[in-house]
């Protein structure tokens, strides 16, 4: 007896990694109703994120801002299509202009509020890759009144 198995699983956020992944398979042959199937494999690394989530924080009343950097890997190169915010007007995130041949892009992420307050927004880059249509940046602002000990 004879048979096909298609298995498949998400690898996002394994770029670089050795992924192993595990599969019960059940049977009708009475000798071995159950196995075992077992995939091991090196997952490519598709674009550098720098950093991969953003965590900002800072007084109430204070403009927090940072830069993350995008580096398609060599093999697999992209442009950056455009540039999508989920609903938190309090984060503002812009890519910055591209200049000569640098083989990487930078996305500037600002941050502010007037109270103290913890604010969440996703990043959503659209690519021209079909290996990567998207990456997702998370970002974390805290507002916090720090206080002053002598």
């Amino acid at each position: 007896m004879e048979g096909k198995i298609s298995l498949s699983f998400n690898t996002s956020g394994y770029g670089g990694r050795v992924i192993k992944k595990n599969t019960l398979i059940t049977t009708n042959d009475p000798n071995k109703t159950k196995l075992t199937l077992t995939i091991t494999g090196l997952v490519e690394k598709i674009v550098n994120i720098e950093p991969s989530s953003v965590y900002l924080k800072g007084n109430p009343g204070n403009t927090l801002e940072t830069i993350v950097k995008i580096t398609p890997v060599e093999k697999y190169k992209f442009s950056i299509l455009s540039l999508e915010q989920n609903v938190n007007k309090n984060i503002k995130a812009s890519l910055i202009t591209h200049k000569g041949k640098e083989k990487f892009r930078k996305v500037k992420i600002k941050a502010s509020s007037d109270k103290t307050e913890q604010l969440y927004d996703v990043v959503t880059l659209k690519t021209d890759s079909k290996y990567k249509p998207s990456i997702e940046i998370r970002v974390y602002a805290k507002f916090f009144k720090t206080t002053k000990t002598d």
